[in-house]
């Protein structure tokens, strides 16, 4: 009998340790500063992640918002909360919350702090490519080809590649063709008009201006919305490549 008890004894306590070895051994993970947690507190109070995700978790109703603090910036972000609708005009809209300017700078900490970690920088994560299979991961809309276009020898096609892709994007608000209208204007043939809009500039300098200083010339008829830090975001030269490809468009 004593026999049988320790044969158990002996068999629990190889369970229980084996159980322990088996459990992954993890960093503890940094602690949120306040503002960021203040502004997790405000992103589920007003329930954003019914239709955002982050990390690829939540509604998938609207985009996915891990990045768009490093892509937008703060500027845009907060105009865009004043009034969503403004920027997607006759399309389908956010709510506007109304958010304070407290709730609002701690909502756009937590959207930044969420950026700034480390898993954000693997995210979205890459293909799995199953033996005899293709890949499970959503293939990217930007083509192989297109994404090459990046590194072209030719400005002109580096500033169209940009015009269409982060970190610029200028596509989200500017359509190239007559008369649509996004958000803002129309930059079919802008580089006919730009060099007449302001007495003394060229049609390159107008333009220069209007990416890293958009406030100081406001189209009649539309808003102040644009985002203010593409002289943050873009370099010098990836704006002597946006400026190159806006000039063929006369």
């Amino acid at each position: 009998m004593s026999g049988s008890r320790l044969f158990f004894a002996v068999c629990l306590i190889i369970s229980v340790v084996a159980f322990v070895l088996a459990i992954p051994s993890t960093a503890p993970a940094s602690a949120m500063p306040p503002a960021p947690s203040v502004g997790m507190g405000v992103w589920k109070a007003y329930n954003c992640e019914g239709c955002h995700t982050l990390y690829g978790q939540g509604g998938a109703y609207a985009p996915d918002l891990t990045h768009i603090y490093a892509t937008r910036g703060g500027n845009y972000l907060r105009e865009f909360l004043l009034n969503p609708g403004a920027f997607h005009p006759n399309q389908r809209q956010m709510p506007m919350f109304g958010l304070t300017k407290s709730e609002t700078d701690n909502l756009l900490a937590f959207l930044q702090w969420v950026g700034a970690q480390p898993a954000a920088q693997t995210w979205p994560p890459r293909p799995i490519n199953v033996s005899g299979g293709g890949s499970l991961a959503v293939q990217p809309l930007t083509s192989a080809a297109n994404s090459s276009d990046a590194n072209s020898d030719d400005p002109v096609t580096r500033g169209k590649y940009l015009f269409s892709n982060a970190p610029a994007i200028c596509s989200t608000c500017h359509s190239l063709q007559a008369d649509v209208v996004i958000v803002g204007p129309s930059l079919a043939g802008v580089a006919n008009r730009a060099g007449s809009r302001v007495v003394g500039l060229s049609a390159e300098e107008y333009i220069r201006t209007s990416i890293v200083h958009p406030s100081e010339f406001i189209v009649p008829g539309f808003q102040d919305v644009m985002q203010k830090n593409f002289g943050d975001v873009l370099s010098s030269g990836q704006i002597n490549d946006l400026i190159a490809y806006l000039m063929t468009q006369k």
